[in-house]
C-alpha cells in the first residue's frame, strides 16, 4: 500500500503517452503539489520523448511493472476505451489512486466492478470529466448553488460535428468491440455528464435513444446518437450527438433551462439568461482561466481527494451512472423502444 504525506507532493505515474496523458501531465505540474515519478507506454520513442519532455525519472514499456513502483502513489490511466477497466482494476490493488480518462469503461458491468474494486481497496477512483472544470461551468456552479436559475426542469446536451470521425491508433476509435461505441461514448459523454452534473446529477429512470451507422465505410460505430432521459425528480434531458451529420458547422453546448432563467455553455463562454417581465436579460460573466485550465482544476480536485480533504469532482459512483444512461441509449436503440434503468 502506498500512502500520502499532507505536507509531500502528489507521486504520479502516467499510463499512456499521447494526447491525454500529456496534457494531464502539463495539468498536474502547472496544479502544484505533484511530481511525475513514471511513465508507461508500448511505444518506446513515445515514452522516452514524454520522460524528457515532463521529468518523469523511470520509463517502462509494461504498465504493470509502473504499477508495482512503491514510489507511485497515483496513476492517470489514459489508454483505450477497451483497456481501462484491466489497467484500472490492476492499479487499485496494487494500492494505487486512480484518475481514469473517460468514458469509465465500455459497459456498465465493468464500471460496477471498477467502483467496487475502489471501495473494498480504500483508494480514490475519479474520472476525467474534464468539461466540469470548464471556465464556463467553475462561473456557473456558484450562481446554480445560489439557486439564480430556480429549478432547473430541463437541458439540452449538444456535440454534433458536421464531419470528424477519430481513427486512433490501429482504428480502435471506429471499433466497437475496442471502443465500447462510436460517437455517443466518444464525444456524446463530454455534453451529456456535464448537463447532467450542473443539473444535480439527478437519478434516470427512463431512456429512449436512438443510434445511427449511416456512414459505414468511416466507422462500424454510431456516427450519430439522439436521446432523450428523464429523472426522478421531473426534469429532462435531450442529447444529440455525432460524428458527421448534414450541418454547416460543429456545435458544442448545453443549454440549461430555469423557472428563473437559463444559461448556455460552451468550453471558453458562459451566457446567463434572465427571465424578465417582458423579456429576457442576457449577461456574459467574465471567465477566469483558459484553454487547459480544465486540466489544472481537474488536476488540483483530485490531489485533495487523495490526501482525503474532500470526494472528488468526478467520483467513481458516477461513472456506474453514467454507463448506466450510456447503455440504456443503445438499449433503446435496439430494443426500438423506451428502457426503463432500475431505482
Amino acid at each position: 500500500m502506498t500512502s500520502l504525506s499532507q505536507a509531500g507532493p502528489l507521486r504520479l505515474g502516467i499510463i499512456g503517452a499521447g494526447w491525454p496523458g500529456e496534457r494531464h501531465a502539463e495539468g498536474f505540474l502547472a496544479a502544484g503539489e505533484a511530481q511525475i515519478i513514471a511513465i508507461s507506454d508500448l511505444v518506446a520513442e513515445r515514452r522516452q520523448s514524454f520522460a524528457r519532455v515532463y521529468g518523469a525519472a523511470r520509463s517502462y514499456e509494461a504498465y504493470q511493472d509502473l504499477l508495482a513502483d512503491p514510489e507511485i502513489d497515483a496513476v492517470v490511466v489514459a489508454l483505450p476505451n477497451f483497456l481501462h477497466r484491466e489497467a484500472v482494476v490492476a492499479a487499485l490493488r496494487q494500492g494505487k489512486h486512480v484518475l481514469c480518462e473517460k468514458p469509465p469503461a465500455i459497459s456498465l458491468a465493468e464500471a460496477e466492478e471498477m467502483a467496487e474494486t475502489a471501495a473494498r481497496e480504500r483508494r480514490v477512483l475519479a474520472y476525467a470529466n474534464r468539461r466540469r472544470f470548464s471556465p464556463s461551468a467553475q462561473a456557473l456552479l456558484p450562481r446554480l448553488a445560489a439557486n439564480e436559475l430556480g429549478e432547473i426542469y430541463h437541458a439540452r446536451a449538444v456535440w454534433t460535428r458536421a464531419w470528424g470521425v477519430p481513427k486512433g491508433v490501429g482504428g480502435w476509435f471506429t471499433d466497437p468491440a475496442r471502443a465500447g461505441g462510436g460517437a455517443l461514448i466518444d464525444i456524446g459523454i463530454h455534453v451529456l455528464d456535464l448537463a447532467w452534473f450542473l443539473m444535480g446529477r439527478p437519478d434516470p429512470v427512463t431512456v429512449s435513444g436512438q443510434v445511427f451507422n449511416k456512414f459505414p465505410g468511416e466507422t462500424l460505430t454510431d456516427d450519430s446518437a439522439f436521446a432523450l432521459i428523464r429523472f426522478a425528480n421531473g426534469s429532462s434531458l435531450h442529447l444529440e450527438t455525432s460524428w458527421a451529420l448534414a450541418q454547416e458547422a460543429e456545435e458544442m453546448h448545453v443549454n440549461l433551462y430555469g423557472t428563473a432563467g437559463g444559461a448556455k455553455l460552451n468550453d471558453l463562454n458562459l451566457y446567463l439568461y434572465g427571465i424578465g417581465e417582458t423579456a429576457l436579460v442576457r449577461t456574459t460573466p467574465k471567465l477566469s482561466g483558459g484553454r487547459g485550465s480544465d486540466f489544472i482544476t481537474q488536476a488540483r480536485d483530485f490531489i485533495r481527494a487523495v490526501r482525503g480533504e474532500a470526494p472528488p469532482r468526478t467520483t467513481a459512483d458516477d461513472g456506474v451512472r453514467l454507463m448506466a444512461m450510456l447503455e440504456a441509449i443503445y438499449g433503446s436503440a435496439r430494443q426500438g423502444a423506451e428502457v426503463r434503468l432500475a431505482p
